[in-house]
């Protein structure tokens, strides 16, 4: 991720919706877990179900590979871009894009955060590419 796209993630959401992303930018997984509630999932957008659910248990291998397809984005010149955090009440909404360097929208979604205690119960992905 670039400096920027470090900086910008530090900034998105509040409350663990923060901490996650700050977690994420650093490559630091096991924090970016422990931001889950332990019945927490993630819904991303690809997928038989509609999508695909990870669980709290299965959202670390999931990040590892995130990792990887976003060193191979950056080396494409293309990078992720999230926009300042909705916050209503328990949940959270965070638009995202991928653009390359001449600031091209390639691809584009959002993330609904659900929380409960203060962790994330459910991160629900709705992509358009």
């Amino acid at each position: 991720m670039t400096d920027n796209a470090v900086e910008a993630a530090t900034k998105v959401g509040e409350g663990a919706v923060a901490t996650f992303f700050d977690a994420c930018a650093r490559d630091a997984f096991d924090e970016a877990v422990a931001c889950f509630a332990e019945d927490g999932a993630w819904i991303v957008a690809e997928g038989p179900e509609p999508g695909t659910t990870y669980r709290r248990h299965q959202i670390r291998a999931y990040l590892v590979d995130l990792v990887k397809k976003r060193e191979q984005l950056g080396d494409q010149g293309i990078e992720l871009v999230l926009e300042p955090a909705v916050v209503l009440h328990d949940r959270q909404i965070i638009e995202f894009s991928l653009r390359n360097a001449a600031g091209d929208v390639l691809d584009r979604g959002v993330d609904l955060f659900t929380l409960r205690d203060g962790l994330i119960l459910v991160k629900d992905v709705f992509r358009k590419a």
